[in-house]
């Protein structure tokens, strides 16, 4: 792993573009352990986009890390991480936590095109799902419930404008600016609505159901972001189900299952293992058979190799 220095030297030369920002996974503690620390993450997220002059697409507080999907430079992402990590350790200091370890630091990867946004937008409204707490969407420390949904605009607060600048102050611990419209729930803190710019969602996605489908269909995408990341994604029997019917359209001309033979049946256990990151004990009960031959196609090399000739 990089250390902190030479991160910082590589993301000072990033110019203006779009990154996926996130903090380590901090395995020895949680960053947010109550729903006062959440709140204060939310305003956390909204002023570093004030400050730094960052555009926050989306975005999710997780217990022990948190990702942004962002426009800015990398020097920006820098200042914007600097001032996450003061401010974090002062809460947690305050609420008799220990604080973020010295090296704690994050990542800045930028983002190539349009289908690799959106896996990411995907893999974050997934992220609380794949953690068991919440059904996509259903997380409150985040931005992906304003995605085709009407809670954001049920949802407020009261507005900057309305507020006084004690108000303001014991809200945001800063005396910088606060846009008027921003709005300040009592519980959820600083409204998502408020900063984040949802019109990047819009345009990569046809609509609700593109958006829903891709959200739970794009297996591989999910993989291969978490592989990134240093995260692990785990598949119940349905969505192995799932994979499995998708191998075998795309990659297998369609065939049933029942009708593979030893060297198809080969091939699909390294297809799943390979790109979807199963494990043999899963691939076997998805296939019917026994582990330790999974095992064995695995080590083959021959079946990483092979591709059956056109017509039979």
């Amino acid at each position: 792993m990089k250390t902190y220095r030479k991160s910082r030297e590589e993301y000072r030369t990033l110019g203006k573009g779009y990154y996926h920002f996130c903090t380590d996974g901090w395995k020895e503690g949680n960053i947010f352990n109550t729903i006062a620390q959440y709140a204060y993450g939310m305003v956390l997220i909204g002023l570093i986009s004030l400050k730094y002059s960052i555009v926050i697409y989306d975005f999710t507080l997780m217990p022990n890390h948190i990702h942004i999907i962002m426009s800015g430079t990398g020097e920006a992402a820098l200042a914007a991480f600097g001032y996450l990590k003061r401010k974090l350790n002062k809460m947690l200091e305050t609420d008799g936590y220990r604080p973020l370890p010295e090296e704690y630091s994050f990542r800045l990867e930028p983002v190539k095109d349009k289908d690799q946004m959106r896996s990411l937008i995907l893999y974050i409204a997934r992220n609380h799902y794949e953690k068991l707490f919440a059904v996509p969407g259903g997380w409150p420390w985040c931005s992906t419930y304003l995605h085709y949904s009407i809670l954001g605009s049920l949802l407020d607060g009261k507005k900057a404008k309305d507020m006084s600048a004690r108000e303001l102050m014991r809200w945001t611990g800063t005396r910088a600016d606060i846009p008027g419209h921003w709005q300040f729930h009592p519980v959820l803190g600083l409204l998502p609505v408020s900063f984040v710019d949802q019109s990047l969602v819009r345009k990569l996605f046809k609509g609700p159901k593109d958006y829903q489908t891709r959200l739970v269909k794009e297996y591989e995408s999910f993989v291969n972001i978490s592989r990134t990341m240093g995260e692990e994604i785990e598949f119940d029997r349905r969505e192995i189900n799932e994979i499995v019917g998708s191998v075998l359209r795309t990659e297998f001309e369609g065939k049933t299952l029942s009708s593979l033979d030893g060297i198809d049946k080969g091939r699909l256990c390294v297809v799943m293992s390979d790109k979807y990151g199963l494990s043999p004990e899963s691939i076997a009960d998805a296939l019917g058979i026994s582990a330790h031959l999974v095992n064995q196609f695995l080590r083959a090399k021959d079946f990483r190799k092979y591709k059956r000739p056109s017509g039979q």
